[in-house]
Order: structure tokens, then C-alpha cells, then sequence
């Protein structure tokens, strides 16, 4: 049976050659329990007020999930996601994937996301989050870089029965159109305050929750600074929010004094 590498966060030489070899690895104790806690209870009302099988952006189909919550335009809904974003190991992660590469001139980030699966929320199908950006993937991949890091913080336990994201060591490297077998699958058990941190290149997708209690999962996905977001954080946020956010924060969500990125 497949098995990610646990690394402790402070560990970015490790985990960067786990992530080069794998395409994924968890990090240990990225987040402290008590943030996780406050950012869940931050969510929460925001949380109550949507259906289950449903979010706030209102596209919606299978791939989704008809028992999982997702909310978008967390900077508004919790003054703590600052941190989150700026995180020294995501920023660190980054900039060494993509800056120092040579790839880009800056890191972006491309959308965040609250992933909250519910009791009989079923598996998801495999797929690889760089493929938002297909035709740039495919060049990049060609020449082997990853045009996309992903941060998916564990603010619950993820268990073998609750949801743990199923990821496919080593899929970064294959063709497109292989499938994993069976034994070529693992599931990202990792306790509360972890980070399942993995390439855009990766085989990956959420786990089936078997047990009463809801799985909680924070999303950042960070990409090279050429390419557009995901999310446009001055459409899903309150734009007050996101221009009171640090400087670096705001780089990151692509504002800058002049309105525009220059450089890329």
C-alpha cells in the first residue's frame, strides 16, 4: 500500500524533496489547534446558513459533493485567514517551487476554500488542480515544473473513515491518461493542524466520511504569478477586507498600489 511521508513543517528541505519524489507529503503542525478552532467557529454561521450539496458561488454538480459545504471569500468571513495565507512554510514552499526555478517572478495565490464533507459524503472522482490551467500544464509539465502548490489544512483530524483526501504518490510524473490501481492509492490520514501539501501535477481527490462528525479542510492553492487566480478575491471579498490585509497578503491576492501587476 502507497504511504505519504509525514514531515515536520520546519523540515522545507525534506519536504520539498518529498514533494519532488511524490508529489505530495504531509506536513506536521503547520497550524496550531487553537487556530483551528477559532477559523472553524469564525466559518461556522457562515456554514449554517448554506445546504448541504451547496455554496455560495451556486455552480454545483456531482464532483462537488452532495453532502460537503464549500465557502469562498474567507479573508471577509475571518480576520485570522491572513495568517493562513502568509504561513512561512506555504510562502517558503512557493517561492522555492516557482521563484527560485526561474518560473515566475512572484507567487500568487489562486483561490482558497472551506471543505467541510459530511456523514455519507461519498468519494470523489481523481484529478489534478493544475488542470484548471490544462494547456499551460500540459507545457510546463513537458519540461518537468509544477506550475501550482496546494496547501489542504487539516482543521479536524482526517481519519481513514472521515474523508481523507485518497492521493496517488508519484501521479506527477505519469502520463495523463493513466488511471491509479488499487494498491497505487493512499489516503492522507494526518492530525489537526497538518497540511497535506501537494504538487498541481498530483492525483488526488476527497475521501468518502463514514462517521457522524463533519471533516473540516482549508484549501490555498498557490500558483506562478502569470497565471490568473481562480478566485478574484476583490469580487468574493469585501475589497475593504482584502486592502486592509498586510502588504504581503495583498501581493499575494494580486493588488498592488498601482491596481495591476506589472510583473509577472
Amino acid at each position: 500500500m502507497a504511504a505519504l511521508k509525514q514531515i515536520e513543517h520546519t523540515e522545507v528541505d525534506k519536504i520539498l524533496a518529498a514533494i519532488a519524489d511524490d508529489g505530495a507529503c504531509i506536513a506536521l503542525n503547520v497550524l496550531s489547534h487553537e487556530l483551528c478552532d477559532a477559523l472553524i467557529g469564525d466559518f461556522q454561521s457562515h456554514l449554517d446558513a448554506l445546504d448541504w450539496g451547496t455554496d455560495e458561488l451556486g455552480y454545483r454538480d456531482n464532483f462537488y459533493g452532495e453532502q460537503t459545504k464549500r465557502l469562498h471569500g474567507l479573508f471577509s468571513k475571518s480576520s485570522r485567514m491572513a495568517e493562513v495565507l502568509t504561513n512561512p512554510l506555504f510562502i517558503s514552499l512557493a517561492e522555492r517551487m516557482f521563484v527560485d526555478s526561474g518560473l515566475a517572478n512572484d507567487v500568487r495565490l489562486s483561490n482558497t476554500e472551506l471543505m467541510v464533507l459530511n456523514k455519507d459524503q461519498d468519494v470523489q472522482e481523481f484529478h489534478t488542480d493544475a488542470a484548471s490551467w490544462h494547456h499551460v500544464q500540459h507545457l510546463e509539465k513537458s519540461s518537468g515544473k509544477e506550475i501550482l502548490i496546494s496547501a489542504n489544512c487539516a482543521l479536524t483530524d482526517f481519519t481513514e473513515t472521515n474523508g481523507a483526501t485518497r492521493v496517488v504518490p508519484g501521479s506527477h510524473l505519469w502520463p495523463e491518461a493513466r488511471a491509479p490501481e488499487a494498491d497505487e492509492i493512499c489516503l492522507a490520514v494526518m492530525p489537526k493542524g497538518s497540511a497535506l501539501m501537494y504538487t498541481g501535477n498530483a492525483l488526488h481527490s476527497g475521501g468518502a466520511n463514514g462517521e457522524d462528525a463533519a471533516r473540516f479542510g482549508l484549501y490555498l492553492g498557490y500558483i506562478v504569478s502569470w497565471l490568473r487566480p481562480i478566485e478574484n478575491q476583490l469580487v468574493t471579498n469585501h475589497p475593504a477586507d482584502v486592502l486592509a490585509l498586510p502588504e504581503r497578503a495583498q501581493r499575494l491576492l494580486d493588488v498592488s498600489p498601482g491596481g495591476f501587476t506589472v510583473f509577472a
